[in-house]
């Protein structure tokens, strides 16, 4: 019977012909099996671990969230515009510009700016009545309580709201001033105009 030759296998090992293991070396089968039962095991333990936002899904649906609002908001800055009115360089209205910074048509604005010009003359009237009447009123309640040393001091306390009105019609009356004149003018040219100092409707 003749003998088998041994064969280098390349790891310093003599084997046979077939350089086959010997079976005590060979994985088993039911090794294999079991190592497959346990990191599916390990796999469910880390699932049961994760946080509650992971199990629900959050983060994704933050991130998907956050990555909408960033869009709707670069969406919105470019749609946006200035609706500051538009005045050019001798202060006169622009209302070519303002029109179209507001998206309406040169009538349209001229139509906003008299139903404005007839509030702002509404407001002027109605706010000086009030302050005169509040004057009145005070004068009335000064000449009786004027021996009464407490009742003077109240009666100077509530004098700055009278003056608060009257700085309400002023006010009132020189927005009215400007959309009449169609510039931006300010107060002193107001009290100084040649073309008519009382509010106009």
């Amino acid at each position: 019977m003749e003998g088998q030759i041994p064969v280098d296998m390349g790891d310093g090992r003599p084997g046979g012909v077939s350089g086959d293991a010997p079976p005590s070396e060979r994985p088993n089968l039911a090794d294999r099996k079991r190592l497959s039962w346990f990191r599916r095991v390990l796999g469910g333990a880390a699932w049961v671990s994760a946080a509650p936002a992971d199990w629900m899904g959050w983060r994704t649906i933050s991130g998907g969230a956050t990555l909408i609002g960033r869009l709707y908001q670069g969406i919105g800055a470019r749609a946006r515009r200035d609706k500051r009115f538009r005045t050019r360089d001798n202060r006169t209205f622009d209302l070519v510009g303002t029109a179209f910074a507001y998206g309406i048509s040169i009538e349209e604005l001229e139509g906003r700016l008299a139903t404005r010009r007839r509030q702002t003359a509404a407001l002027a009237y109605s706010m000086f009545g009030l302050a005169c009447l509040f004057v009145l009123a005070w004068v009335w309640v000064a000449l009786r309580v004027a021996n009464d040393g407490g009742r003077v001091a109240l009666l100077l306390q509530f004098l700055p709201f009278c003056v608060l009105f009257y700085l309400m019609s002023f006010y009132q009356a020189l927005l009215n001033f400007q959309i009449r004149s169609g510039r931006a003018a300010g107060w002193q040219e107001y009290l100084s105009t040649e073309k008519g100092f009382l509010p106009r409707w």
